[in-house]
């Protein structure tokens, strides 16, 4: 997949707030909301390797 695709960066733009979100307020709300979008763009770009 292209490194400049529109719908992957949007979805890794929304992952960095969630992380820094949850940096600032760790709850199991936040965690969860990131755990999942980790797994939505792994499963939608599994080459892109996010999880981590």
């Amino acid at each position: 997949m292209s490194e400049d695709h529109p719908v992957m960066n949007a979805l890794l733009e929304q992952l960095r707030a969630l992380k820094e979100q949850y940096d600032h307020l760790p709850n199991e709300l936040n965690r969860y909301r990131m755990v999942r979008l980790e797994q939505l763009i792994a499963q939608w770009a599994p080459e892109a390797g996010v999880i981590a």
